[in-house]
């Protein structure tokens, strides 16, 4: 090898290793230090909006049971056409009934002493949503209940326009940031001067659940409460 390619070469590799301190540090790292002073504060800010709730969901289901699968299930068609005829009757919309569950499954007793499983029979069974307005609530469960209904689990609430009240309450939040930023600077020769990064979290109305719901003949008394939409915000504020 002649004595301009080995010079080269060592050119090469002096280029390819940077040496700090005595330490060598791999091909391709960089470190730097900022001496420069950064005003930033960071801030959470909240926000919560209480709406009176306008809509109801249902939760009511029938079952049948029968030695036979085929007519357990041959009954349950019967009842729980029914039950949807007469929500329908009442008012409601077809898209505002949903099926949310549909099962057949058999249903055993056992030997008191063996343990050995006895087939009893199969249960069918078909449980709804059923949406409304919460004035109407009461007379869709006494519908259900009447109708054929066997199951009522409860009613949650809920808000038509709550997508648009999360924005109401991003709002709210950023000026509860922007007042908290203020205060920690109230006092101070600095002042708020830009907003450096954001970030927001928001959630929708937590329904409102009841159970154990018991109908009768007469319209069961339904009162919505209210519900809140709430938002969260980090802000990082600048400030000089």
């Amino acid at each position: 090898m002649n004595k301009k390619l080995v010079a080269f070469l060592a050119v090469v590799v002096l280029l390819s290793v940077v040496v700090i301190g005595g330490k060598t540090l791999p091909r391709g790292t960089v470190t730097a230090q900022d001496t420069g002073i950064n005003h930033i504060i960071s801030v959470t800010g909240n926000g919560s909006i209480a709406i009176t709730p306008d809509v109801a969901v249902i939760n009511a289901g029938v079952f049948v049971e029968n030695m036979d699968p085929a007519k357990a299930m041959d009954g349950l068609a019967v009842k729980a056409n029914a039950i949807v005829d007469a929500v329908a009757n009442a008012g409601v919309k077809k898209e505002d009934i949903q099926t949310s569950n549909l099962a057949l499954y058999p249903i055993y007793s056992y030997e008191k002493d063996t343990g050995k499983p006895i087939l009893e029979g199969y249960r069918a069974s078909e449980s709804f949503t059923i949406k409304s307005k919460i004035a109407d609530a009461g007379k869709i469960i006494s519908t259900v209940s009447k109708n054929g209904a066997n199951e009522i689990s409860g009613i949650s609430f809920d808000a038509s326009n709550r997508d648009s009240l999360k924005f109401d309450a991003i709002e709210a939040a950023m000026k509860d940031a922007r007042s908290k930023a203020d205060t920690v600077l109230k006092g101070t020769n600095y002042k708020v001067t830009g907003i450096s990064t954001i970030s927001v979290e928001s959630s929708t109305p937590s329904p409102i659940f009841y159970k154990g719901m018991a109908a009768d003949s007469a319209n069961v008394p339904v009162e919505g409460g209210t519900i809140n939409v709430n938002a969260d915000v980090q802000v990082v504020f600048t400030f000089d």
